[in-house]
C-alpha cells in the first residue's frame, strides 16, 4: 500500500503558488452553512477525483488555506456544523429519515455519494493504523510547518481507508502510533472532505477519501 506521502512528496520542494483568492463569504442560502466559519461547498468544486497524483499542483493553494481555516476555527463549532450536516443527509434518505434510531454508516455513504460529502464538514471515528508526520511545503503561505497523516478504520470501512491530514495530534502521538502499537482504537476526527484520491495497493489501485482536520482526537 502505497502512502499518501509517497504520492504527495514532490510537494515539499515545490512553492505554493499565488495566495489563494476565496473568501468564506459565499451565498447565504447554502443550507450547509450553518455556522459562519464553516467554508462553502463551491470551493472544492475545481479539485479534482480519483485522478493519479495526490494534491494536484493547481490544489495546493486550496488544501493550505482550509488546513490554515481549521487551524484558526473552534473544534466545537466543526463538529456542530458536521452533525448539522449528518442531520441534513439523514432528512435525504428515507429509511433514516423514518428510522431516526438508526445510525447512518457514514463512510460507506461517503464513498459511495463523494459529490454529496465533497468540501462539507464530516464526523468520523474508527481505529489508526498508520500514523507519520513529515514537513509541510516550505513555501506554504500560512506558516504550517508539520502534517500529520493517519490513516483511519471506520466500522463500515472494512480494509478501506480513510486518509486524514491534519495538523495537531495529541502530545503521546507526536512521534506517530505509541512504542509496541500497531493500532489504536477510539479515534474522532471531523473535517472536510477535500478529494477521493487513487493510491496503489498491492493487488490493485484503489480510491479513499482524503480529509483536511484540524487535530485527531484519541480516547485510550
Amino acid at each position: 500500500m502505497l502512502s499518501y506521502i509517497r504520492i504527495l512528496g514532490a510537494t515539499l520542494c515545490l512553492a505554493v503558488t499565488a495566495p489563494l483568492t476565496v473568501s468564506a463569504d459565499e451565498p447565504q442560502s447554502d443550507p450547509f452553512r450553518p455556522f459562519p466559519d464553516q467554508l462553502a461547498p463551491s470551493l472544492f468544486n475545481e479539485v479534482k477525483d480519483k485522478v493519479f497524483g495526490g494534491v494536484m499542483d493547481d490544489e495546493k493553494a486550496l488544501y493550505y488555506y482550509v488546513l490554515k481555516h481549521l487551524r484558526e476555527t473552534s473544534l466545537k463549532d466543526q463538529k456542530q456544523a458536521a452533525e448539522f450536516n449528518l442531520q441534513q443527509r439523514r432528512s435525504e434518505l428515507k429509511s433514516f429519515r423514518d428510522h431516526p434510531e438508526k445510525e447512518i454508516p457514514v463512510f460507506l455513504d461517503l464513498f459511495k455519494n463523494s459529490d454529496r460529502y465533497k468540501g462539507r464538514l464530516v464526523t468520523l471515528t474508527g481505529r489508526v493504523r498508520k500514523l507519520i508526520h513529515y514537513p509541510a511545503a516550505d513555501d506554504n503561505q500560512y506558516g504550517i510547518k508539520t502534517l500529520y497523516e493517519a490513516w483511519l478504520f471506520t466500522d463500515d470501512s472494512q480494509q478501506n481507508p480513510t486518509v486524514i491530514i491534519c495538523t495537531e495530534v495529541p502530545p503521546a502521538l507526536k512521534n506517530g502510533l505509541p512504542e509496541g502499537t500497531d493500532v489504536i482504537d477510539h479515534v474522532t476526527v471531523t473535517g472536510y472532505l477535500f478529494k477521493m484520491y487513487v493510491y496503489n495497493a498491492q493487488d490493485t489501485s484503489r480510491v479513499a477519501p482524503l480529509i483536511l482536520a484540524k487535530q485527531l482526537e484519541w480516547n485510550p
